[in-house]
């Protein structure tokens, strides 16, 4: 469908009310059917009541809604799909971003396992990225062409560790009361949520799984295979200048189907809305075109020229109307995220303005101390710090060699983590690394690293034991690279 230059970020027929009837019929059809139960009243009452003082505990949004579940609410009547326009540029699910705050930064539940799913690099029939063992994610439209069926990766914290954010686009919130309780909370453009320690409302609906009616988990953004889709080591993206139709991701309803890709990794279907615009795929290389349907670097002759395909796929993508990738302000980084955006390991010769005798250091010392999980007495705290990062490729850019595959990082990731979601005083941690920007660094930082023998000798040995795992596997761990969770045999 072609528009001009003034109407191609909004729809192009936005007064014809049959084509609102058929987005309208078909949420419905995605997000599950509203019910006509005996609580409607109820239910209207609670979900068109949106609530500004998202701080107070009773007005947080899972814990209204399941309140209301108690009282017979069924999860479709408190749900409205946000088709407002978030931006100038389009509505929510055309994913459009301007500025990395836009991306609302949030930490996994802990004491359980948490689940969502990652669609940056869905499209094609064929496999992208860098890796050999990358899985085919293909993103099929539907019949009518209003949505798309994409497979997408299940990240769970019982694999990766839940140090690890996921990011949200705070313009692509598909529930429109989150995302009207998530700008009053964190504004519009994100920046009052943006590396500090608030609780948006999007992060507190998604991990108590309240986001969208009957989803499995939610589609969110994560650094976790970024490494993996990387051209020369760095996050690429292909600009798409001319207007077509690409599947808006985020915040999309994920259901488990039981597929699993060859390297064993769960893959779930999202149904992600489309939209008909300019968008930028989130990798660039030969094997890249606008056109999910061909593979070719000649992106000129793609049919994005007019907007129609040849095929039945699209890409998940998203628009920043500057184009290409954003990059952050001077000096800003995000700590535990792979790539150019992420902080960097600790520097023993650095100095952090952070005091290694204050409050904040001894909670986090007190917090390693007493991170054993389970029936053993590993700190998790820092066998994890040991190997997450450095696994994931942070700290490895003068490593030539570094090339682990996905089965090596995922064992890693389970011996080193596991149990690191139980943590009391994970906040902390993430804030001194926040504060330091740096990556695995808290404990350095804060001057607790040295695992004392005498006190902890599992603790000593299990991080000895992962160093040594890395190295067989071409990861240098944070030992070879700044001295430091060496361990002890």
């Amino acid at each position: 469908m072609k528009t001009n230059s003034t109407q191609r970020f909004i729809l192009p027929t936005a007064c014809d009310a049959l084509v609102w009837l058929r987005i309208f019929l078909v949420m419905v059809f995605i997000f599950g059917n509203f019910s006509h139960s005996s609580n409607a009243q109820e239910a209207k009452q609670f979900s068109l009541s949106p609530k500004s003082n998202t701080n107070t505990n009773n007005k947080i949004y899972s814990k209204r809604y399941s309140d209301a579940i108690l009282r017979g609410v069924n999860i479709s009547d408190v749900f409205v799909f946000n088709g407002t326009k978030t931006t100038d540029y389009g509505p929510a699910y055309a994913n459009v971003w301007t500025s990395l705050s836009n991306f609302i930064q949030c930490m996994p539940p802990t004491g359980r396992k948490f689940s969502y799913a990652l669609c940056y690099y869905s499209g094609p029939d064929t496999p992208t990225g860098n890796k050999d063992d990358n899985p085919s994610l293909p993103c099929k439209l539907s019949p009518d062409g209003v949505v798309a069926n994409c497979s997408c990766y299940e990240i769970s914290t019982d694999e990766v560790s839940p140090k690890i954010p996921y990011f949200v686009d705070i313009n692509a919130i598909s529930n429109l009361e989150i995302y009207q309780e998530t700008v009053n909370t964190c504004g519009t453009d994100g920046t009052k949520c943006f590396a500090t320690d608030r609780d948006p409302p999007v992060c507190d609906a998604i991990n108590a799984n309240t986001l969208v009616p009957e989803a499995d988990l939610i589609s969110v953004f994560s650094p976790r295979y970024i490494n993996d889709y990387s051209t020369d080591k760095k996050p690429g993206s292909t600009d798409c200048k001319d207007a077509a139709v690409y599947a808006g991701c985020m915040t999309a309803p994920c259901y488990r189907t039981g597929e699993k890709d060859a390297q064993g990794r769960d893959i779930v279907q999202c149904k992600c809305p489309v939209y008909d615009g300019p968008y930028q795929i989130g990798q660039a290389g030969p094997d890249i075109n606008c056109n999910a349907n061909k593979a070719t670097s000649n992106t000129k002759t793609s049919s994005t020229q007019t907007g129609k395909r040849p095929g039945s796929n699209v890409w998940s993508a998203a628009y920043n109307p500057e184009g290409g990738p954003i990059n952050p302000p001077e000096g800003a980084c995000v700590p535990d995220l792979p790539g150019v955006h992420g902080c960097g390991l600790y520097e023993p010769d650095k100095t952090y303005n952070i005091n290694p005798k204050g409050m904040l250091c001894k909670n986090v010392c007190n917090a390693y101390e007493k991170s054993t999980s389970g029936t053993g007495s590993n700190q998790v705290g820092y066998s994890c710090d040991a190997t997450l990062c450095t696994t994931l490729g942070i700290g490895q850019e003068n490593n030539p060699n570094f090339s682990p595959s996905q089965k090596a990082q995922v064992g890693l990731l389970k011996e080193a983590c596991s149990g690191i979601q139980d943590i009391n005083g994970m906040k902390e941690i993430m804030l001194v690394e926040a504060l330091a920007e740096c990556s695995c660094c808290a404990s350095q930082v804060c001057g607790c690293d040295k695992i004392n023998d005498k006190i902890n000798q599992e603790t000593n040995q299990e991080v000895y034991d992962l160093n040594r795992q890395q190295r067989a596997v071409t990861v240098e761990p944070q030992c070879d690279i700044n001295k430091t969770l060496c361990g002890q045999p």
